[in-house]
């Protein structure tokens, strides 16, 4: 509920119906997909996410087009410009998003549009007042949350005269123009960081964090171009997971020998999961057992390449057919020098080069896996490198929190924005605007005297009535 004794005394608080005519959507029929030709745009809910995704505060044409003839067919009554368009219905509802229709259109009936009665509200104040509104909490359903234009119907907003809701609207898009000027500097630092990583690794790797004037396509002194069979230890350096049949689930206990699994490494937590087998089934599949200091690696999809760490509290246990388990040779290289070097971008770019599969990549065999090459220093330099990166991602680390909690504040402050506008807080009151309970007085009255004159114009005559009667 709007507390009316915190607004402005010019301010009233209305229903939605009083300041807006509701627009119900329709259903997309299977003639209008792809159709690139027609009078009127057909969205569906889908463009409405892109679009804000994509940062428009407008609708922008569409792949779908309906002509007059079919319109009539629908039945439909086209959304005027500046309708506010937003789901009403599942998870669409839940984002919160919010578009204006940048031409006359059409949209699904997954969606509901509002187009504010000019003489009343301003189609942007109406926008606005609507983006700080979740309308998830008014669905009626628990398991698929949903609005109904009844329910649109009845919700509050506090309004303004017209004059001050210009003077809002032209005071909340300066001020989120400042704030997204602010956020895309934000990003732009993010993503300036993240090159900044990958090219600090790149250097690692090639020797130049730790020697000066590194000729590109000469070998750094003491260093050896090494393939990944040179780094691991003999006959268990490299072992693929067993056969999905090995591990089926009417193996499992509740408690035992850990089962390993993809998100293990793709998380870089070895420690989540909840498959164990016995000791029996454990002696079966020994020879994929994984020891403290072993690296498992994920071997298929998008996450390909991860890769992590057993601790030394880490459960005795197997991988599972997804992962691929490495024991490397720790005279030769160091854990984390390998795994800093595995998870560089350019190393990982190798590994997906040479991936299988086109829909899914996977690794790619174990015989060519092992012909991978690695630049690979003294351990003493190991040492060192690693130090040299972890010292500066760790301050990436601390810019990168401080970037992301600006930008998470930066939503705050909008919301801020939002809530002040629609107390009456962010601009100041003219005392010369029209209260708002005026003008509506006297829009009914002018309604009401509209509707007596069509009452007399349209009224038949005595006369009419004997004429009927006969």
């Amino acid at each position: 509920m709007i507390d009316r004794n915190q607004m402005p005394s010019s301010w009233e608080v209305v229903k939605l119906r009083e300041v807006s005519e509701i627009f119900q959507g329709y259903g997309f029929p299977t003639s209008m997909q792809g159709k690139s030709e027609g009078k009127f745009p057909f969205y569906k809910v889908g463009d409405i996410s892109r679009n804000v995704q994509a940062g428009n505060q407008y609708l922008e044409f569409s792949e779908n087009y309906i002509d007059d003839e079919e319109l009539q067919k629908l039945k439909a009554k086209p959304y005027p410009k500046n309708t506010i368009v937003f789901a009403k219905i599942g998870e669409a509802l839940k984002l919160n998003r919010r578009v204006l229709t940048k031409h006359s259109c059409i949209v699904d009936n997954n969606a509901i549009g509002l187009k504010a009665i000019e003489t009343i509200c301003s189609d942007l104040f109406l926008f606005f007042f609507l983006k700080r509104i979740k309308l998830e909490k008014y669905s009626r359903a628990t398991t698929v949350p949903s609005v109904r234009k009844s329910d649109i119907e009845k919700l509050e907003i506090p309004l303004p005269p017209l004059p001050e809701q210009r003077h809002i609207v032209s005071k909340i898009e300066e001020l989120f123009s400042e704030l997204d000027k602010g956020i895309e500097s934000l990003k732009t630092a993010q993503q300036q960081l993240k090159i900044y990583r990958q090219a600090v690794l790149k250097w690692a790797f090639e020797g130049r964090l730790t020697h000066e004037n590194v000729k590109d396509g000469e070998l750094p002194e003491g260093w050896k171009l090494l393939k990944l069979k040179d780094l691991t230890k003999e006959k268990d350096g490299l072992r693929r997971g067993p056969f999905g049949s090995a591990i089926k689930k009417e193996y499992f206990v509740a408690d035992g020998y850990k089962v390993y699994e993809q998100g293990n490494a793709i998380n870089n937590d070895p420690y989540r999961g909840k498959y164990f087998i016995d000791e029996k089934k454990y002696q079966e599949l020994i020879n994929f057992k994984v020891i403290p200091g072993d690296l498992i690696v994920s071997c298929s999809g998008v996450t390909l390449g991860r890769i992590s760490e057993i601790p030394e509290d880490g459960k005795p246990g197997i991988i599972n057919q997804a992962l691929l388990r490495i024991r490397l040779n720790n005279n030769i290289i160091g854990n984390k020098y390998f795994i800093l070097h595995f998870r560089a971008a350019f190393f990982q770019k190798k590994i997906f080069d040479q991936s299988q599969g086109t829909a899914m990549p996977n690794l790619v065999g174990i015989k060519d896996f092992k012909e991978i090459e690695l630049l690979v220093p003294t351990i003493e330099e190991q040492h060192q490198i690693v130090q040299e990166i972890e010292t500066r991602l760790s301050v990436c680390d601390k810019l990168g929190e401080t970037i992301t909690t600006a930008l998470q504040q930066s939503e705050a402050l909008r919301q801020s924005i939002l809530k002040k506008a629609f107390e009456g807080n962010l601009v100041e009151q003219d005392p010369k605007d029209e209260p708002v309970v005026k003008l509506l007085e006297r829009i009914k009255a002018e309604k009401a005297a509209e509707q007596r004159y069509v009452y007399r114009k349209g009224k038949p005559s005595t006369k009419q009535s004997s004429v009927g009667a006969k």
